[in-house]
């Protein structure tokens, strides 16, 4: 393998990662918002599921706003 098929591939790698770490931080925040109904969230899992790309995009845009509170403030995130 050449210099690029390791560069193409580490960078695959970290766009895997990455939205998987997205991923598990909107599953985690769903859950997370007692405001929701269990349908409710229910629904947005399966929508992550079926459709993570525009899901996710979707979540961010509609419910986003409040994953700082559900967060629980200055608490720090897991890495």
């Amino acid at each position: 393998m050449s210099f690029w098929d390791y560069l193409t591939v580490f960078f695959w790698v970290y766009v895997g990662i990455a939205c998987l770490c997205i991923f598990v931080v909107l599953i985690v925040d769903i859950f997370r918002d007692h405001s929701l109904s269990g349908w409710a969230k229910a629904a947005w899992v399966a929508f992550l599921i079926v459709m993570p790309f525009v899901g996710s995009i979707v979540y961010l845009i509609m419910r986003g706003g409040g994953m700082s509170s559900r967060r629980g403030g200055d608490q720090p995130m897991l890495a």
